[in-house]
């Protein structure tokens, strides 16, 4: 059944409450990799330039399970996706998606080329092919930044809407999409859990096996506030948060190395996404109530959400960097510099730096899809 007719302003108004939810889940994963992973994961690329291990660094309880703001960020895309492909056509939403990915990866691939040769003692041949897969959006890793594991898999996520949208049956579709993902997801982690397949492996990250359900939690959350919900929809959300405990059940076991006295406290890490997603659902329920308060900060909350993607790239090579650097100082001092300079260099980012790049990108990529246009007539011609 298709949405109740709705105004556009009311559908396209701003959901303000996403940035915050967005900064959030990248504040946990900063925290994360520098208040817990590289104090206490032998073999992580900041433990192995750190050279100690600390059993339980101070505040482990807090950040152990920072991870999991990844998964946050599954489903905030999947809202935000299912939000904007409104109205929107196929090639209008492959030059926003590309011109909101490139701009920001260059920047951090211009950052992380020169600590990763300085200060991670990568060779510089080495390091010269992982910022070419980077920049090239390549789907295997190893890559210059490590966390970009996440990005070909948002991609793939992307590629599928698009499809969506060039059917020219994308309201359809896109009911159609969430329900496949949910089962899809939930199925395969009903069998892992089974022990009918064994978790894991790259090409079901990309065939979105493994994350599905948390784009298709977003996807229903994109719906709430304008009558676009059923009853029957509850089926799917239930199917989708069962298989988010079981892949969060998972995910610990392989985040902590095999600390098993750790991972099995995996029910806190799944609590604390599940109320996050709580939020992302109240943001677009309550979307224009919270425009209306919101609206006198919106400058700020903008800025909040545009840095949270620079910050989720650079914070192992900005915040690694000062946190090897202050180690002397002692654990707390170290990582809170660290924090602060991974922030402070995002936000630079986003204020100063991207915007005159985003500029050029889109430019580029408009002349690359002109060409591309008139490249059929040349040859019809």
């Amino acid at each position: 059944m298709t949405p109740s007719p709705v105004s556009s302003r009311p559908r396209k108004a701003p959901v303000y409450g996403l940035d915050a939810v967005r900064l959030l889940a990248a504040v946990l994963v900063v925290v994360y990799h520098l208040g817990f992973k590289v104090w206490a994961i032998e073999g992580s690329m900041l433990n192995t330039a750190l050279g100690t291990v600390i059993a339980y660094p101070p505040g482990w309880q807090l950040s152990w399970c920072g991870w999991v703001g990844v998964q946050v960020f599954f489903v905030v895309s999947g809202a935000v996706i299912a939000y904007s492909a409104q109205g929107v056509g196929a090639r209008s939403f492959a030059k926003r998606r590309a011109a909101r990915l490139l701009p920001a990866l260059l920047i951090a691939c211009a950052i992380a080329f020169p600590v990763a040769v300085l200060v991670f003692a990568v060779p510089p041949g080495q390091a010269v092919w992982l910022a070419l897969k980077t920049l090239t959006f390549m789907p295997w890793g190893p890559w210059i930044i490590g966390q970009f594991w996440t990005i070909p898999v948002e991609i793939c996520f992307y590629a599928v809407i698009w499809a969506m949208l060039a059917s020219g049956r994308a309201a359809r579709g896109m009911q159609a999409l969430a329900w496949g993902l949910g089962l899809a997801s939930a199925g395969y982690w009903t069998a892992v859990a089974s022990g009918l397949l064994a978790g894991g492996g790259r090409l079901t990250e990309l065939l979105l096996f493994q994350h599905g359900g948390y784009f298709a939690i977003g996807m229903l959350c994109a719906r709430l506030g304008n009558g676009g919900l059923r009853k029957r929809h509850l089926v799917l959300a239930f199917a989708c948060v069962a298989a988010a405990a079981l892949q969060v059940r998972e995910a610990a076991s392989w985040e902590m190395a095999g600390r098993a006295d750790i991972a099995g406290r995996w029910p806190l890490a799944y609590g604390i996404w599940l109320a996050i997603t709580a939020l992302v659902a109240l943001s677009f329920l309550y979307r224009n109530a919270i425009a209306v308060r919101a609206e006198r900060f919106s400058g700020a909350l903008r800025l909040a959400g545009l840095s949270t993607y620079p910050l989720y790239l650079i914070h192992i090579h900005v915040g690694g960097a000062i946190l090897l650097a202050a180690t002397p100082l002692g654990p707390v001092p170290a990582f809170l510099g660290a924090m602060a300079g991974s922030l402070l260099a995002s936000l630079a980012i986003a204020a100063w730096l991207e915007p005159p790049l985003h500029v050029v990108v889109r430019a580029a990529i408009g002349q690359v899809g002109r060409r591309a246009m008139t490249l059929p007539r040349l040859r019809a011609g």
